[in-house]
Order: C-alpha cells, then structure tokens, then sequence
C-alpha cells in the first residue's frame, strides 16, 4: 500500500532535497550535482541558482568549476542547457540524445540524413572548439545537394545543427558560462574536453541502464515524483522506456491526499511539513519550476499565470513559507542598483518576521548581482 504523504511533507521534502531548506556547504561540483545540475540557458541563471542554494558562493567559484572541468555544460535534459558535473554528463548525455535521435529520425530520413554517422562526422570535426555556423557549413558538406529545412516539417531554425547535434557528444567551452558572457557558443567533442576526467574510450552503457541512472538521479534530487513528472523533468518519451527505468530502481509509493501516486527511492528520507523554509529567490527557469508534469507543492493555479507567460518564459521568482509568493527582477540606473520584489500578495500582508527575512534576502542577492553599484535598494509591489 502507498504511503500517504501531505503536501506540506511533499514540499518540504523536495526543497531540502534541492538545497533550499539550508544552503550547503558542499562544493560546487557536488551541490551541482546534488541538486540535478543547473538550467543555464542564459549566462546569468545557474549563478543565481547555486548563490540561493549553497553557503558563501561567489562568481568565482562557479567560473573556477567550469574553466577547470568540474563541471561542464551542455545540452542534456529535456533538450536544454545544463550545468552537470562533469563525471555525470556522460549518461545524461547518452539518455538525451537517445531522445533526441527519436525525435529527429523522420527528418533525417526524408533527407537521406545518417544521423550517427553524421554526429560521428561531426564529433571528430570539433576535436577543437566549433562555432555553430562552422559545423552547420561541415554537416551539410557532407551531404551536397541535400536541403535539410526542407525535410523538417514547419520548419526550424539551424536545422543541419538539429540533425547534426541530435546523438550528443558535444559540450560547450568557455566563455560560455561564464558570468555576464553572451559570446556565440563554441562547441568541442566532451572526450577531448573531458579527457582528462573521463576514462577513454568513452564506456559503452546499456540504454536501459542509463535511463535507470538518470531516472534514480532525479529521484534523488527533485523525489517523491510521479512518473510523468519524471518523465517531464529528464525528457524521456515512450511509457515502457521509463517503465523499465522505474523498475530497475528500488523504490518506495506515496499517495497524495488528491489520490496521485508518487514514487522515490526507498531510502530518501521525507522531510516534516512542519519544518521552517527560508525565503529564497530564484532566476529564471529555475529547474524547480521546470521539472514537474504537476507544481502544486510549489505554487497554485493563480501563482502560476504570474510566473509562466505566453511565450514559455518562467519568470523569475520568490519563495516564502516554501511556496512560490511573487517575482522578482533588477534594474540598473547608472550606478544605483534596485531589485524589485512583486509579490502575489500585497507586501505589507506579509509576516513581519518574513518581510525582514525576504529585505535581508534580496539585498545580499543584489549585492552578489550588483557589486559594483554605489547604491542598492530593494523596492515593492504587487502582481496586478
């Protein structure tokens, strides 16, 4: 029989497993890691995403793990950027573009387009950093004559990128990562990157091995879950494909009090729904947000027409008593530095004891943002 489990247990259990109950003072490979990686879609976001998550972070840190290869980014879940550590990214790698091969296969095949040989290609051409228009020129070297938009139904952009990309293996080089970078993204083959991380040649790892891997770390960072949001959360499609993750792992079954059932790994501990959460503050996309089919623990439905917009933006956003309270978003005029809190709610209904904790919050995050501001401030309003 499932366990029943609240959703104050559900919440709290899935911010102190995402680091938000008590920041860390782990490394920053190992709280990266910890948490599932960092959505790193802009420069900006996973820095602000380990500050909220880890004691004492500083840019530097974060730079320092890149540069390094600790940590590495690349195109993994759900098809998006993400800062992994680096001894992770090869399963995630592999379980990303098994989706993405699916995903791209009918297209590659109106094409004439043989998407392994082609990545193969590929990979061996950027055993030094590539541009994105210097590998697309490549890919379609290899296939004179061949009009790879014209094979893919509506149309996208970069679209011999698309085939070419799709079997993974490539990872990005700074500066890209790097604080306040927005250069055009170079790309290298991750073994060469790698190569003095990873052992070589690259094992080969069975796919319903590694699906079960990636699987069991989700668990570990964002459980208890159920399967569409596991599913959702590492980008698997096909339900037998993710039946067989679910099953290689050993496993425990909740029941949510609106009857959902929920899986985790049989050890993890589930975290009282008594227990105090902080206010924190999260960038955009933040993979909290991003990583669940259903965000109740987090926020209600009308939190949720503030936060994710038309365009498939997520905002932004402020944590209060562990739950989604408003967003947030910084100005800049000349040398004075303001961070905006609008919240769900009028401010002054807030608890005393929590606007003091949310000024003192967003003050050190503007500070870490803004250092070299003369002046800081933190200004209030309300969501219309």
């Amino acid at each position: 029989m499932p366990t029943p489990i609240t959703l104050e247990e559900l919440t709290r259990t899935t911010l102190a497993r995402q680091g938000l109950l008590a920041r860390s003072d782990r490394s920053v490979p190992e709280v990266v890691g910890r948490v599932g990686g960092l959505q790193a879609q802009h420069a900006e976001m996973p820095y602000v995403a380990l500050w909220s998550r880890r004691a004492g972070q500083t840019v530097d840190e974060l730079e320092e793990a890149l540069t390094g290869r600790a940590l590495v980014k690349a195109t993994v879940m759900r098809s998006t950027l993400h800062l992994v550590p680096a001894d992770d990214w090869p399963v995630l790698d592999a379980v990303s573009a098994e989706q993405r091969l699916a995903a791209w296969r009918a297209s590659a095949r109106r094409a004439g387009v043989d998407l392994l040989a082609l990545n193969a290609s590929v990979r061996a051409f950027s055993i030094e950093p590539r541009t994105l228009d210097e590998i697309e020129s490549f890919a379609a070297d290899q296939y004179p004559g061949v009009d790879a938009a014209a094979a893919i139904p509506g149309g996208v952009s970069r679209p011999w990128w698309r085939l070419a990309s799709a079997g993974g293996g490539l990872v990005h080089v700074p500066p890209s990562g790097l604080w306040g970078s927005h250069a055009a993204p170079r790309y290298v083959d991750g073994q060469v990157w790698l190569a003095d991380r990873l052992p070589l040649p690259r094992p080969a790892v069975a796919p319903d091995e590694a699906r079960g891997r990636v699987v069991g770390r989700y668990l570990a960072a964002f459980g208890p879950a159920s399967p569409a949001d596991v599913a959702r959360g590492v980008g698997i499609r096909g339900a037998g494909a993710l039946r067989r993750a679910l099953e290689a792992l050993d496993l425990r079954t909740y029941e949510t009090p609106d009857g959902r059932e929920l899986v985790d790994l049989a050890g993890a501990e589930v975290v009282p729904g008594d227990t105090a959460a902080p206010v924190r503050f999260l960038p955009r996309w933040d993979q909290l947000l991003v990583a669940f089919a259903v965000r109740d623990r987090l926020l209600d439905a009308a939190a949720a027409q503030a936060v994710y917009r038309r365009n498939a933006d997520v905002l932004p956003t402020v944590l209060a008593g562990g739950r989604v309270a408003g967003t947030w978003a910084t100005e800049r005029d000349g040398d004075a530095a303001t961070l905006r809190v609008t919240m769900l709610a009028d401010a002054a209904d807030l608890d005393d004891g929590v606007r003091t904790e949310a000024e003192a919050e967003a003050d050190a995050l503007l500070a870490y943002l803004e250092p070299d501001a003369a002046t800081r401030a933190v200004a209030w309003s309300r969501h219309a």
